[in-house]
């Protein structure tokens, strides 16, 4: 009897077509609900590679990235003591996707996410595309107001999108540097200048939008996010001052700052000479302001109801970004010091 010959498939591997990088610092809340997400994708699994790179977490984040193997491979990366950019770009040094995908750890995707994003991709230029968070359906005023609906209202070119859904060419990140390793944060917002600067595009799509579930849902939430925004803000503005991406944010900014101080110094003034004004005039100012910026984006968006929940929140952020662009420290950068120096001590 012949011996059957040994029959070899002619078939051959899919190759790796994204590379999903996602930072970690304490995420157990959320990271087992991200990476659920992700083993639901209707793109095979085989086209994906998913890289974490933990920042040092205390918690019991490591654990649940490894109760999640079974669902599909994970490569994980421990990175203590560095910033949220160098975490990014070790993941990236390491991937073999065509293209990168930068997810957060707090996001999660639709099942079809990576396969719309696979028709997007190869219709661009190999630049920049993404989309802005949906907030999630339990949402308060304050996450409905600002975030509500950024999905839909900014969608084809735009200044930047996010880095925690961000898709862009391995080989044109690397040819730009990757994110700037000086950055803490905002660290999207500059990278997303320098690929527009290098002429790649940066479109964003609704369809690619992620559920953020830690879009902040307090008023004492969103001031520290915009307070911790505004520290990354400070570094990129004094590199590109006269950029026109930063323009608005920065003329803002610096008319919040003056009119803090205006009020500040005014009120002890206004009650030493019993003049009110020179204490109401730069509130007013601050107020009007705010006021201003609120109407117009109500009617950028079609509705005339977020005139005042938008005024409350440009207060809010133009007070946040003018303290951090002041410099001072922020509670949440000494609870980031701390977690990475206990990392870095347990190493």
């Amino acid at each position: 009897m012949p011996i059957p010959k040994p029959i070899f498939s002619t078939a051959k591997p899919s190759p790796v077509v994204f590379s999903v990088i996602i930072p970690t610092l304490n995420e157990e809340k959320f990271i087992g609900q991200c990476l659920s997400a992700l083993a639901g994708q209707t793109l095979p699994l085989e086209q994906f590679e998913l890289i974490v790179v933990d920042n040092g977490s205390q918690d019991r984040t490591l654990d649940v990235i490894a109760e999640c193997r079974s669902m599909f491979r994970i490569t994980v990366i421990r990175k203590a003591k560095c910033s949220i950019s160098e975490a990014r770009d070790a993941a990236a040094s390491l991937a073999k996707g065509s293209f990168l995908v930068f997810l957060d750890a707090d996001c999660l995707p639709s099942p079809d996410w990576l396969q719309r994003a696979l028709e997007l991709v190869r219709r661009g230029d190999g630049g920049v595309i993404g989309a802005f968070y949906t907030i999630p359906d339990n949402s308060t005023w304050v996450a409905k107001a600002w975030y509500g609906d950024l999905a839909r209202v900014r969608t084809g070119p735009v200044s930047y999108v996010p880095s925690g859904t961000l898709f862009i060419d391995r080989s044109v990140f690397h040819k730009l540097g990757g994110f700037d390793p000086a950055l803490r944060t905002s660290e999207d917002f500059e990278f997303c200048q320098r690929v527009a600067a290098a002429h790649y595009q940066v479109l964003s799509y609704p369809e690619l939008s992620t559920v953020h579930l830690g879009t902040p849902q307090t008023l004492k939430s969103f001031y520290q996010k915009q307070r911790w925004h505004g520290t990354g803000i400070r570094t990129v503005c004094g590199r590109n001052i006269m950029n026109r991406g930063f323009l608005s944010t920065i003329l803002y900014t610096l008319l919040v700052s003056l009119c803090l101080v205006g009020a500040l110094v005014g009120f002890p003034v206004a009650l030493l000479t019993g003049h009110p004004s020179i204490f109401v005039a730069p509130s007013g100012i601050l107020v009007l302001s705010s006021f201003a910026m609120a109407t117009k984006g109500a009617i950028r968006r079609g509705s005339v109801r977020l005139i005042l929940p938008l005024t409350v929140l440009f207060t809010v952020y133009g007070v946040a970004r003018s303290i951090a662009l002041l410099g001072f420290t922020t509670a949440r950068d000494r609870q980031v010091a701390v977690a990475q120096s206990r990392a870095a001590t347990a190493d």
